[in-house]
């Protein structure tokens, strides 16, 4: 019988028209979708203003980053690739937790 392993969040680079190529932070996953909150360095997009973080996830970047206020979804079978090392800064987590909280995709954690 297979044993589901727990989901661990991460980053990814997904090469979608979609994505256009800009890190992800994969949150969750819904079958065959994993639910995403794209990092860019754009402080406007698309109209809406991102969520500036203090510190740049990527290791060794410096340069300013900011979260999407709306999370997404894309398909498991896009090509992407693991990115290793990178995470949040401990003052930016809360900012992440809200942004998925107010989303309304948040499976309650299992006790």
């Amino acid at each position: 019988m297979a044993k589901n392993k727990r989901f661990q969040r991460h980053f990814r680079k997904f090469h979608a028209k979609k994505t256009t190529g800009h890190p992800q932070y994969v949150y969750d996953e819904d079958g065959n979708v994993y639910k995403i909150i794209g990092i860019t360095e754009a402080p406007v997009t698309n109209g809406k203003n991102n969520i500036p973080l203090d510190k740049n996830p990527e290791p060794g970047n410096d340069s300013k980053a900011f979260l999407r206020p709306i999370p997404d979804v894309i398909k498991k079978g896009v090509r992407n690739e693991r990115l290793s090392g990178w995470k949040f800064a401990a003052s930016d987590k809360k900012k992440v937790e809200d942004v998925i909280s107010k989303s309304g995709n948040k499976k309650p954690r299992k006790k």
